[in-house]
């Protein structure tokens, strides 16, 4: 494995006038969205754009004009610039969506998606629809509880993982993330730990030569999370696990530590058919029992 100690910006932000934008359907769920939505655009000083398709239910608009108080009352706090866009289109929603992803090109959509049953993990949530059709990145917040409702609340994590692989931008974008959530709220502070899983396939014994391999690795992980630590100037810890594959390694980790969340940036997307399913990120999504963000990062991955 080899580490590029050169790479620490991760590309989702950078210019004056970069956009973030927030689909809400006027669910309970989608409290959390909104509050990550807002610790990121504060973090990196962009504008958030909300986008509200109107449905016919009267109780989801209600609810969506409630909680849209909340959010123009949390965007002052943390003087976020706040504008808010509800259109009446009787298509799906993940086509209203994406053209409004065409039309303000926002540098990162983020959405919230409830656990499924079966028949929607194969053929994909509405966020994994636009995370595979947007041109722009798109962050998926996926809650552990089938039927989530949050009852006004949002998440406040006290311990934050964050899987590292190699340094890319689609990781350093998770760190970020992270730290933005970690200084947000009750949450400030939080800890955050930067998971690196060390793969020996199921079809390689493991023996005791490979140690040296492993040390290397290790070292060359720590090397690069301290680097982390000191540019982005925010205390990090370190774990190295030895695993068989990453989902099950990283979905076990998350819940022998009870992280309150998991953060993760990919460079891939959904696939047409089947989705995420039978990814590491899908086993990670339905295996671990604390919500789990993920970045599908495509500007420079």
């Amino acid at each position: 494995m080899t580490y590029h100690t050169n790479i620490l910006d991760s590309g989702l932000f950078g210019a004056p006038g970069d956009k973030i934008l927030l689909p809400l359907m006027g669910y309970p769920s989608e409290r959390d969205a909104m509050f990550i939505a807002l610790v990121t655009a504060e973090y990196f000083g962009t504008s958030l754009y909300v986008f509200h398709q109107a449905s016919n239910s009267t109780k989801t608009e209600e609810y969506f004009y409630k909680e849209l108080e909340w959010l123009k009352k949390k965007a002052q706090e943390f003087n976020v610039k706040l504008d808010i866009v509800i259109k009446d289109k009787k298509i799906r929603p993940d086509e209203a969506i994406l053209e409004e992803i065409n039309q303000l090109t926002p540098k990162l959509t983020i959405m919230m998606s409830r656990r499924k049953g079966l028949f929607q993990r194969f053929a994909g949530s509405i966020a994994e629809r636009v995370a595979r059709r947007s041109r722009h990145s798109v962050m998926i917040i996926r809650s552990p509880v089938k039927d989530w409702v949050t009852y006004g609340t949002h998440v406040e994590p006290r311990k934050i993982v964050v899987p590292i692989g190699s340094s890319n931008p689609c990781e350093v974008s998770a760190v970020q993330i992270a730290i933005a959530i970690a200084n947000a709220g009750r949450s400030r502070d939080a800890d955050i730990t930067l998971l690196h899983v060390i793969i020996v396939p199921e079809t390689v014994p493991y023996i005791a030569d490979d140690d040296k391999l492993i040390i290397e690795e290790e070292k060359e992980f720590v090397k690069q999370a301290g680097m982390y630590t000191t540019m982005l100037l925010y205390p990090m810890s370190t774990q190295v696990i030895i695993g068989r594959d990453i989902g099950r390694s990283v979905s076990h980790f998350v819940n022998k530590e009870n992280a309150d969340l998991a953060v993760m940036g990919i460079p891939y997307v959904p696939r047409r058919f089947l989705g995420l399913f039978g990814t590491d990120t899908n086993e990670i999504y339905h295996k671990s029992k604390c919500p789990v963000v993920v970045i599908f990062h495509k500007d420079l991955c």
